[in-house]
Formats: structure tokens, sequence, C-alpha cells
């Protein structure tokens, strides 16, 4: 009887009232959200009040600048967030097929391939398709895997070495890391170095759980070798000046430091048997949009045409051409 009654009062909400719900939940307050939502603040509680009395519970807690989400509201939120995610692709697809990719598209990539691949495949993306809003976010692998599964990204790009559930992973392509630092005194591209030699070196890495320190950490007590770690950081730019500055080595893919390698302001050389492998994640539950797709193709071709114009060093394509395409068409 209770669950009929609970059922009963679902019928009875409007995807109107779960949108104005979502925004004051992501903005915090009331009239930040009425103000995106461009209604009266008046409106917006009176809604959210009929919702909290047809789901029987309290939603928000007031606090001293907004509003915060009680328990209830928490789980609401990520339930709402993916729900209207899905209607939103869904109404996209159906116009899509008509004419082109449009609405909203929040995608994940890694801060290291910003200057290869991510600023110049915003410029190309948001060119070629104007009727979609691209977003995009930079951050480390696992904070990225997450927020595709709480379908807060569409897609992402991150390390292959993490167990995905409820993610569909197709691999992108592997990179070769570089023991990176100054001009003088360090061997350059060509000289492969080893292991031990990374050892010997002051280094300074990403904090962890960032994938690539615990690829160097692993190769190295896999090795019985210490890690002369004398700082980390969360930026892979700042770890580049920094190592610009000759204030220690760095170990990271090319695609790092691309532009002060092509500036000539570093030296970088392969390290023996050490790389990273780069996957394309997406909910295995929802179907890639046509913006996604649309997205996913382009990723692949800027990535072959950057290895194969010489400018990405260390990078090959983990696939055959065509087989990433084909996958995205399944989706």
């Amino acid at each position: 009887m209770l669950h009929n009654a609970f059922t009963l009062r679902l019928k009875n909400l409007t995807l109107r009232q779960l949108r104005y719900f979502l925004e004051v939940a992501q903005l915090h307050s009331f009239t930040r959200a009425a103000e995106v939502l461009h209604v009266a603040q008046s409106a917006l509680s009176r809604q959210i009040r009929i919702l909290e009395e047809e789901l029987g519970v309290a939603l928000f807690k007031r606090v001293d600048r907004g509003v915060t989400l009680t328990e209830a509201g928490a789980r609401l939120r990520d339930r709402v967030a993916v729900l209207l995610k899905d209607l939103d692709a869904m109404g996209q697809d159906l116009v899509g097929t008509a004419t082109e990719p449009r609405g909203d598209l929040a995608v994940g990539m890694p801060p290291s391939m910003r200057e290869v691949m991510t600023v110049p495949l915003m410029v190309d993306y948001c060119r070629a398709y104007p009727a979609v809003t691209l977003h995009v976010q930079e951050g480390i692998s696992i904070d990225l895997s997450k927020l595709v599964q709480d379908g807060n990204l569409d897609c992402a790009v991150i390390v292959n070495l993490m167990a995905l559930p409820h993610l569909k992973a197709i691999p992108l392509l592997r990179e070769r890391l570089y023991l990176i630092g100054p001009r003088k005194g360090y061997p350059h591209l060509q000289r492969q170095v080893s292991l031990a030699r990374v050892s010997k070196s002051p280094l300074i890495l990403t904090t962890r759980p960032n994938s690539l320190r615990l690829i160097v950490e692993n190769a190295l007590a896999a090795a019985r070798l210490p890690a002369n770690i004398i700082a980390d950081s969360n930026s892979t730019a700042a770890m580049v000046e920094l190592a610009t500055e000759g204030l220690a080595s760095t170990v990271l893919p090319y695609s790092a430091a691309w532009k002060a390698m092509g500036d000539k302001r570093l030296s970088a050389a392969p390290i023996e048997g050490l790389g990273i492998e780069w996957i394309f994640v997406h909910p295995t539950a929802r179907a890639l949009s046509a913006a996604a797709r649309a997205y996913a193709h382009r990723l692949q071709d800027l990535a072959r045409s950057q290895i194969e114009q010489g400018g990405w060093l260390g990078a090959e394509l983990c696939a055959p051409e065509g087989l990433f395409q084909s996958e995205m068409s399944a989706s």
C-alpha cells in the first residue's frame, strides 16, 4: 500500500520541478538558481515546496549563505542528474538525426594533453558543430572516471590503470614516458635512459593518486630502485616550468611538455620500458549522443594527424584505423 502511494506521488512530478531542483542543488542558492532559470524566486521556492510535499521528504536545509542538500536531496540529485542527461541526449539525438549534433556535451580530458590535443580539438569541434555547447573538464583519471560513472560527464579520456565498473572502455593510444629536464646536461629524445637513471635524478612528480605518479613509483619499486622525489604537484604545467627552471627532473609523456620542447627550453629522453595507455570511456548503460560520437571521431582523427605529422613523439594509436569509429557506431 505504501509502495503504491509513493508510486502515485512520483507520477505527479514534473520535469520542470526536477530541473528547478537540480539547479538549486548545483548552485546551493535559490536566488542564483532563480536568476539562471529566469523565474521569480517565489515561483521557484513554490515548485520546490510542492516537490518536497509530493515526495514526503525535505530536500534542502538552510545554511548561512544559501542551502545545502539533505541526505534524501543528495540521493535525488544523483538520480535526477542522470535522468535529465538521458532525456536531453535522447532529444538531441532525435533532432540530430535530421540535422547535426546539438545540445550540451561534457567531456573529461587529462591535463597532459592540453596543448597537443585538448585546445586544438576544442577549436576544431566548436567550429564544426556550432549547435553544441562543449564543456571540457581537466582532471586526473580517477576523478574523471567517477564523474563519468555518476553521469556528470558524457565521456572522458583516462589512463587504463584501474577497474572501471559500469564504463565501456575503448583503446585510444599509448605514450612513452620521458625523463624531462633542462636542455643543458640532459640526454635528448633519441637517447633512451634506464629506470636506474631515473632513480638517481631528483624528481618532481604528480601528486597521488595521479596515475602518472603510480606508474613511476610502481616501476621503480618493481626494479627495487628508490624514488628521489623532492616535490610533487597536481599541475603538469607547473612541473614543466619547474623542470625548465632546473629545480629537478620530471617524468611525463611528451605531450605534457610539447610546447616547451618546441621552444627548445627542455630536454627529454624516453625511459626504457615505461609508458602509459589512454582509453576513451563512457557509461555502458547509456548510448553516446550524436554530439559525443562526433567528438570521439574527431578525437582519434586529431591524434592520428598529430602522430603522423611527427609532432607527437612517443605516441602510437592502439587500434587500426576505423576500429575506433566502428566501436562508436555500435554504442
